[in-house]
């Protein structure tokens, strides 16, 4: 490649980065990055009734095991998903969360029988989630929670049970006492969504049924007394909600005596597909990433400044809990690729192994609606219906993006792994995004800064970016159902690409007119030119959908 050939690309390039980073600023910031990389949109389709290829989990002991069950997808507030939710939910039975829940026992049956290999190994951490785990009935709890039990060794692992709070307080069977009886674990939790202390708020969500302040407290105290901790979530950035009405429902959370606390920023704007993202007069209220942002970084230094610890991008532990064993350690490992394989059952769980040297890694996702899910069991061949084969570059970004989830990427780990160093691997995005403040880079390590933790999921989408640009340029062949996605996601690429040929347009003769006199801008031109139309050409293919919900679609 000749000089003014490479001088010319590498401008190019300068400001399509930069353009893809101001473009992803401007988006709605989502929570996406705690999904991992690579998110639904980017994971292969299984072939139906395909035998596929089941992640391989060994008996190695270097390799943490952590175990996710979502024992079902039903929820019952009195407006749909609490107007907000983007999880996957369906209106709550109790008869059909029993056959869910069979199903998730016949699942962890089937692997086993399949790949004995897990069958006894111990687990770090065993994870009850979805919203509405303590929602399961008890007698089928009961007998998930056997099934467990007989499958892995629990002695050694933290367990944590996820609910919403009046159902940590009532009933005549709790579904705690039943976990703490039939699991062998080392410690127990409890983690609720609490969203706000405000009962207006709590009405307009449809959650008052789901418990006030006092249930909130009630079920920290009576958490505490089993010799459990706890754990809450809250939501800022609420439409309408004042910074003030931020900082007493943050200090409140505090007050109840809470180990542990989820602060999350809401994810809400037209086209989402929640109940909210459909009223005008909800996304008028909404304040600016600028403006949200800003409230967050006043925000977190509420429970800095009251003992406790940021452990993650949004989740924050009391810090006298830093060395003991009733740290909340599931997140921590599971943001550690490296050294942790996860296992899921249920719903939308998600499993994930790789080999000693990191070198190979697998992931897949089991379907996400109840009846889907209850269908590929019954099948027989497995219950994923998407799958991911890591490359080096996606194991790369993997580490990356699980790292700066946990707050500091450790360079000399990276090296480690990878025999080289981050800043040589994605020189380009780290300068940027540590010229933009979002980053701070050391020999040592690289960390967020507080608004790069805001604008998380824009860091994680820029790093991401250029090898999922390289996957859309991928042939595929698509049958059946999936042509109707297909088509989808192809008129969403063409309009992705026309506003990006448009804008780097633009950029690339300003740059040219910066950076080089009229001979060089006539040669400029004519490279845009070509490469504007062999982009539109090639991101015509994509087959990845920028505009789905979080946590469940979507990539970075």
């Amino acid at each position: 490649m000749s000089t003014p050939t490479r001088f010319l690309t590498a401008v190019a390039d300068r400001y399509r980065l930069s353009h893809e980073l101001e473009r992803r600023m401007r988006r709605p910031q989502r929570h996406r990055l705690l999904h991992g990389y690579p998110l639904t949109g980017a994971m292969s389709r299984r072939q139906q009734r395909s035998p596929g290829r089941e992640v391989q989990f060994k008996s190695e002991a270097d390799r943490k095991l952590l175990v996710g069950v979502l024992p079902h997808p039903f929820c019952n507030p009195k407006v749909r998903g609490c107007g907000f939710c983007t999880f996957p939910h369906q209106k709550f039975s109790s008869s059909m969360a029993r056959a869910v829940v069979d199903r998730v026992v016949t699942e962890i049956q089937q692997r086993l029988v399949a790949q004995p290999s897990p069958r006894r190994r111990k687990v770090a951490a065993l994870y009850f989630g979805g919203a509405t785990a303590n929602m399961t009935p008890p007698d089928a709890f009961q007998e998930l929670c056997k099934s467990l039990h007989d499958s892995f060794d629990l002695r050694e692992a933290e367990v944590t049970l996820e609910g919403v709070p009046i159902h940590f307080v009532k009933g005549r069977r709790p579904l705690v006492d039943i976990m703490q009886d039939e699991l062998p674990a080392r410690h127990f939790r409890i983690s609720m969504g609490i969203q706000t202390f405000s009962k207006p708020q709590l009405e307009r969500m449809g959650r008052l049924a789901f418990g006030t302040p006092t249930t909130f407290g009630e079920a920290v105290d009576r958490a505490h007394r089993r010799g459990f901790t706890a754990s809450a979530d809250l939501l800022i950035n609420l439409p309408n909600q004042s910074i003030e009405e931020m900082r007493q429902d943050v200090r409140q959370a505090i007050d109840l005596g809470l180990d542990h606390l989820g602060l999350y920023h809401l994810v809400l704007f037209a086209g989402l597909g929640t109940e909210w993202s459909r009223d005008r007069s909800m996304l008028e209220g909404l304040p600016s990433n600028d403006a949200a942002a800003a409230n967050w970084m006043e925000l977190r230094e509420l429970p800095l400044s009251q003992g406790f610890r940021q452990t993650t991008l949004t989740n924050f532990e009391r810090a006298d809990l830093e060395e003991s064993p009733s740290r909340f350690v599931y997140e921590e490992h599971s943001f550690q690729p490296s050294h942790c394989d996860v296992l899921g059952f249920g719903p939308t769980a998600l499993s994930f192994a790789a080999d000693w040297a990191f070198e190979h890694a697998r992931k897949t996702m089991n379907p996400e609606s109840a009846a889907d899910y209850m269908a590929a069991v019954d099948f027989g061949r497995g219950a994923w219906e998407r799958e991911f084969d890591y490359g080096p570059r996606d194991l790369r970004i993997l580490y990356l993006t699980r790292r700066l989830a946990a707050l500091r990427i450790d360079r000399s780990g990276y090296r480690k792994l990878f025999d080289t160093d981050p800043m040589e691997d994605f020189r380009q995005e780290l300068e940027l995004l540590s010229r933009k403040g979002l980053l701070e880079a050391t020999p040592s390590e690289i960390r967020p800064t507080p608004e790069g933790i805001f604008y998380a999921d824009t860091i994680a989408g820029l790093l991401a970016w250029q090898r999922l640009e390289s996957v859309r340029c991928q042939p595929i062949t698509v049958t059946g159902k999936g042509r109707e996605e297909l088509a989808y996601r192809h008129r969403n690429a063409l309009n992705s690409a026309s506003a990006w040929v448009a804008d780097l347009g633009i950029l690339s003769v300003l740059a040219a007119l910066l950076w080089a006199g009229g001979a060089i801008l006539i040669l400029f031109v004519i490279f845009i030119v070509i490469l504007s139309v062999l982009g539109l050409s090639v991101l015509g293919l994509s087959v990845l959908d920028e505009g789905s919900n979080d946590n469940t679609e979507g990539h970075m």
